[in-house]
């Protein structure tokens, strides 16, 4: 088992359950025995390792273990599936293309005051993914990026509230061409 760390493990598990592998495998075999051969765990350290993080997940609320026909089976639950998505919004990027064909991507949005939450997390993640602040509510990128900010805008119930738009010409377009190197 490689060296995971703090906490790289449990998400390696969640993530494994989310894809549904590990739900026929623990159905295959009783207790942690088929997940450890999944893991390469090779002595008692890391297996117990292992359960521990199962245990963690369980105590969170992120997996069930339930007994079937005399065996453990390992699920994911919906609090886990909502876990596994975070961990897609963290490493979600915007690629940039090779040559830009002209057309300034626009994300805008109006989410209302009593989803501030919502609203502040959405604007911090937009610019996380790098597009450009025209706006408090406004943000331009010369790249494609509706499917990241569908995902974004659903991830945080606040799709409805968005709007992509696609745009030949911004006014001032100078300044985000400087900031974007086109």
């Amino acid at each position: 088992m490689k060296n995971y760390e703090k906490g790289e493990l449990a998400k390696e598990i969640l993530i494994g359950l989310s894809l549904g592998g590990f739900i026929i495998m623990c159905a295959a075999a009783p207790g942690l025995t088929q997940i450890a051969k999944l893991f390469e765990t090779k002595d008692s350290r890391e297996k117990y390792r292992l359960a521990q993080a199962i245990r963690g997940l369980q105590k969170k609320k992120l997996v069930s273990v339930k007994q079937k026909k005399g065996k453990d089976v390992i699920e994911i639950t919906e609090l886990g599936k909502k876990r596994v998505l975070a961990y897609d919004l963290d490493t979600m990027h915007i690629k940039p293309i090779k040559k830009w064909n002209g057309r300034w991507h626009l994300v805008t949005f109006d989410i209302p005051e009593k989803q501030a939450r919502e609203r502040r997390a959405v604007s911090w993640k937009i610019k996380e993914l790098g597009l450009y602040p025209l706006q408090k509510s406004i943000f331009v990128s010369p790249y494609p990026c509706k499917n990241e900010i569908d995902f974004v805008g659903e991830f945080f119930n606040v799709r409805n509230h968005i709007i992509y738009i696609e745009a030949i010409d911004i006014e001032n377009a100078e300044k985000v061409r400087r900031h974007f190197n086109i």
